[in-house]
């Protein structure tokens, strides 16, 4: 997607104009189920909530953090289980997942410019280090707040994972841009009043960040790293 010369001065302003950059995991940094696909992770939660007399049958989604949130409602305890469980496969996942292009870069230019380097994901924070220790983008990413183990209302849409950023961080939100590959995350950035860049991986997905109120949508990582380069 070529971006009009206005909203690529757009973008340029917000990444030139924040100190902390804060990032989506799954999207915005890499395909985390590519080779570990969604839909198996979810049948393979499903199999183990039937083995533990968890019911999650009804409860229609191949997304693995739907059923997560569903275990919880059924209660904690089970809940907490089938987390432990996500999680295994979630950092499975990582071990083979496939970088989004475009975002190792644009990481990487952060960092050396000084920018701080936040991943901000419902995804676990095992997981994120896994994949940043596989791909030598540890040291470029300063924290990672990932899904508070056991507290699924704190995912996004809640606000709660920007604010701890922005807390640890010690920013004010408009010292901060957030990029999210998702209406969630969009919603999330709201809240937390950080600024939203949407990341669409897929072209349809653009109209419904814009409706959510990311300011500028992208449809290429490596166009935020040339917008980031001096």
């Amino acid at each position: 997607m070529s971006l009009p010369v206005g909203t690529r001065t757009q973008l340029a302003d917000l990444l030139h104009g924040a100190r902390v950059l804060l990032l989506d995991f799954d999207g915005p940094v890499a395909h985390l189920f590519a080779r570990h696909p969604a839909p198996e992770v979810a049948a393979a939660v499903r199999q183990f909530a039937t083995v533990h007399s968890i019911g999650l049958d009804d409860v229609r989604t191949e997304d693995p953090l739907v059923l997560l949130r569903a275990a919880y409602r059924h209660s904690p305890r089970f809940g907490r289980d089938v987390e432990a469980h996500v999680i295994e496969h979630e950092t499975r996942a990582a071990a083979v997942a496939e970088p989004t292009p475009g975002a190792h870069e644009l990481i990487r230019v952060a960092s050396t410019i000084g920018r701080r380097v936040v991943v901000v994901s419902n995804n676990s924070e095992r997981a994120i280090r896994t994949y940043l220790a596989r791909h030598d983008l540890t040291e470029h990413v300063e924290h990672i707040i990932g899904r508070p183990f056991g507290h699924p209302e704190q995912m996004k849409p809640h606000p709660h994972l920007l604010n701890a950023a922005l807390d640890i961080t010690r920013a004010a939100p408009a010292d901060a841009v957030f990029v999210g590959d998702s209406i969630t995350d969009a919603l999330a950035g709201t809240g937390a009043g950080v600024p939203c860049i949407g990341y669409a991986k897929r072209p349809e997905r653009a109209e419904g960040l814009a409706d959510a109120d990311a300011l500028v949508v992208v449809e290429d990582m490596h166009t935020l790293a040339a917008a980031l380069r001096p």
